[in-house]
């Protein structure tokens, strides 16, 4: 398979009135064309702010560095404004988390489709583009599309919003899609239909996807690798089947001993103690150690670096046996 996403220690900083905050550091992976990569981890750890450096959204009080950041070969931390504007939207896509704040309140659907089509899609005259519009609302779902093109987003639900959001997204064809925890703001039954729904986008389209999200449970029926993040860290990645059937990390054993559907013989779930430390004072040795069962003196004194172990990658110096 052909390597469509390079990222190579990358680290991003925040110049803040409080310090510098270390918000990612030292990430590495990479995306093949038509895979699909889970990324997993607690509220802060870095997901959303990875993906925004790789599309290049970040303030302008982030420092980005990176030994290799490249789509498609072309490195990504060289682009000026008119250069990125061909990757977003056009190569990647990408999907937010809340619909109903993503999409613009004051104009319909058709308009706000019609805008990524106009930039990306400039040989498309206006009938033509309406046609494409029709097609996306209909590749995502969305009943009585011709119905829905003057629609306004207050008028639409939860689960429409996101079909929308996502029609935007596939517009252009992306190679590569990158969907922001796209279930969190919808109810259990909304999710299962827009979960099928990447899957088979995915599949037909023959996109590769970076799937964001804090639920193991999901990842595991979607994803071909996970990487699992900590404090800004990628502390395990692998093949999904074996990450989950077989975490090595104590970390990652903690979230799946946390979740019931991966807990059906235990009558109390396990809780990992303790918070996440504080990016403007990184504790010396590895992050996790304040709260790890598995723990040593060398946790706390060293940072342990990423290693290759068992067909994955791990940044542990005592693994879960």
């Amino acid at each position: 398979m052909k390597k469509l996403l390079e990222v190579k220690n990358l680290s991003i900083r925040f110049e803040t009135k409080k310090g510098v905050a270390h918000a990612v550091r030292d990430i590495s992976f990479d995306v093949f064309e038509g895979e699909t990569l889970g990324v997993v981890g607690e509220s802060g750890c870095g997901k959303s702010i990875t993906n925004m450096a790789i599309l290049g959204l970040l303030p302008e009080n982030a420092i980005v560095t990176a030994d290799k950041l490249e789509f498609e070969g072309e490195d990504l931390l060289s682009l000026n404004d008119k250069s990125w504007q061909k990757i977003r939207g056009g190569k990647v896509g990408m999907i937010f988390q809340d619909p109903m704040s993503s999409l613009n309140p004051c104009y319909t659907v058709e308009y706000q489709l019609n805008e990524v089509l106009k930039i990306h899609r400039p040989e498309l005259n206006k009938a033509q583009r309406t046609d494409k519009v029709l097609s996306l609302l209909r590749d995502v779902g969305i009943p009585a599309p011709k119905e829905r093109l003057s629609a306004y987003p207050h008028e639409l639900s939860g689960g429409m919003s996101q079909r929308v959001m996502i029609a935007m997204a596939i517009a252009c064809d992306p190679k590569l899609l990158i969907a922001d925890e796209p279930t969190t703001a919808l109810d259990v039954t909304v999710q299962g239909q827009i979960l099928d729904l990447l899957a088979g986008l995915q599949k037909s389209k023959g996109m590769s996807v970076i799937f964001v999200s804090h639920d193991l449970s999901v990842v595991r029926d979607i994803t071909d690798k996970i990487q699992v993040m900590y404090a800004g860290e990628v502390i395990e990645s692998g093949q999904t089947d074996k990450v989950i059937t077989s975490p090595l990390h104590p970390y990652t054993k903690g979230l799946l001993d946390s979740i019931p559907s991966f807990n059906d013989d235990k009558s109390e779930l396990f809780s990992i103690p303790g918070i996440v430390p504080d990016l403007l004072a990184r504790p010396k040795g590895c992050q996790f150690a304040k709260r790890c069962f598995n723990r040593s003196e060398k946790c706390d004194e060293q940072w342990p670096k990423i290693e290759q172990r068992e067909e994955r990658t791990l940044r542990c110096f005592h693994p879960v046996s």
